[in-house]
């Protein structure tokens, strides 16, 4: 577990009230878009509808790649030295992401020092702390992050579970049959993932030669699109006129996010500051190689929004990484940066079928306004412009910009008012996807 046991017993009455107040938070979360398909085959005023028979439809196969923090990790211990007493020094696999329980006071110091990574800068890489090893399970399947805690139960778990289940209930779909997915370390950006692109190459063909030569889609989320094209620029033409249908991109951050700035800085907890620890949290994204990668892009970014940080001693624009990272003393973040902020090239056209999906209408950070006194170490005040909740309008809509460039499709598919996640749930998503994955 990367604690000891009983340790837990002292924290008992915060889970209940964490669990508590959250609950009751989460209850009342869902938008008017975000609702219908959230418990498969309800809708209001129906009872529960029989599953359809898997030869109801004729599918193309399916691969599904989620977005960053949207794979569970497993950890296995063998160190030499722990922050406190009661973190374990060795341990069989355990889950390590995502675990509620390791985010508990004192608790959650165990689980920084095993889940954060060291970066070298000869080599260039991030590698796990040291006597920790840790690995993504359930390749091949959508298990891995379906729900990103192995409790399913547990608040904030459920993430790709309520599009799966329709596609597997609604549609037919059956897993590790024409549906597949491919998990990863999502704390790691493109660069260092070359195993991961070999096996996502194998499960698309995988996919291929299993359901009688057909084409397959694939979709993906968040931070996942950006793999995905990441491979398919990668790829010759005529491996993607044989194996790829086309290219789902669901809320894609191509040229960066605001909220990756504020993940560095000061710390992100989707807004459950009160419950989490945030300035621990910013310690593991800052060791993160993937947080770098999806920084707004200075070359891409909107003239008009290129200021992204604002102080009362000075204003950061998307053109001072370097001097934002020193001020806040996080150099090698700028050398992560240097490493992996221009990974997608020039974003030129992938020449597959592309369905752009995104959304728009939601407040979203454009600026971060800080204390001077008590910057970087306290939550900024938000200027907010147009988007998810988490992607910039213009940066999930960047997909879009294809149109001119390629010979094949680009499919513009705006879903007004959706947040980041949420928009997995939306009813017309999934209607709009059923016309994209029967034939």
């Amino acid at each position: 577990m990367g604690y000891k046991k009983s340790t837990i017993l002292v924290f008992s009455c915060y889970i209940a009230f964490i669990l508590l107040r959250a609950v009751g938070a989460n209850v009342v979360s869902f938008n008017k878009n975000e609702q219908s398909e959230v418990k498969v085959g309800y809708a209001k005023g129906e009872k529960l509808k029989t599953c359809v028979p898997p030869d109801n439809y004729k599918r193309k196969p399916l691969v599904m790649v989620p977005g960053v923090l949207g794979s569970q990790l497993e950890g296995k211990l063998d160190k030499q030295n722990v922050p406190y007493y009661f973190c374990e020094k060795k341990s069989d696999w355990y889950s390590l992401w995502l675990n509620l329980e390791q985010l508990l006071p004192l608790v959650v110091d165990c689980w920084v020092d095993n889940i954060k990574m060291v970066y070298n800068n000869v080599t260039r890489k991030v590698k796990d702390s040291p006597g920790v090893n840790t690995r993504v399970p359930h390749f091949g399947t959508t298990t891995a992050f379906d729900y990103l805690d192995q409790d399913k139960y547990a608040v904030g778990s459920p993430y790709f579970s309520p599009l799966v289940d329709y596609m597997t209930c609604n549609l037919g779909y059956r897993k590790k049959k024409d549906l597949f997915g491919a998990p990863y370390d999502w704390r790691i950006a493109p660069y260092q993932h070359g195993d991961f692109f070999k096996n996502l190459t194998s499960l698309i063909e995988k996919a291929y030669y299993s359901n009688n030569n057909q084409k397959v889609v694939i979709l993906g989320h968040s931070m996942g699109n950006m793999f995905i094209y990441y491979m398919l620029q990668r790829k010759s033409p005529a491996w993607k006129d044989k194996f790829v249908d086309s290219f789902v991109s669901i809320s894609s951050p191509y040229l960066g996010s605001v909220k990756a700035v504020k993940a560095l800085t000061s710390g992100e907890t989707e807004g459950h500051d009160w419950a989490l620890p945030v300035l621990k949290l910013r310690n593991v994204v800052r060791t993160a190689s993937a947080f770098a990668f999806m920084l707004p892009r200075p070359d891409l970014w909107p003239e008009n929004k290129k200021t992204i940080v604002v102080t009362l001693g000075k204003n950061y624009t998307v053109h001072d990484y370097k001097e934002l990272f020193e001020r806040i003393d996080c150099e090698w973040c700028w050398d992560m940066w240097k490493d992996n902020g221009m990974a997608l090239g020039s974003l030129s056209a992938p020449s597959v079928p592309v369905h752009c999906i995104y959304s728009s209408q939601t407040p979203t950070a454009e600026t971060l306004i800080y204390d001077e006194v008590i910057f970087p170490d306290d939550s900024p005040s938000l200027v907010d412009g147009s988007g998810d909740g988490t992607v910039n309008v213009w940066s999930g809509s960047a997909c879009l910009k294809w149109k001119d460039e390629q010979k094949q499709p680009v499919h513009k598919v705006e879903l007004p008012g959706n947040t980041h996640v949420q928009i997995l749930w939306n009813s017309t998503l999934h209607y709009y996807l059923k016309g994209v994955v029967l034939r």
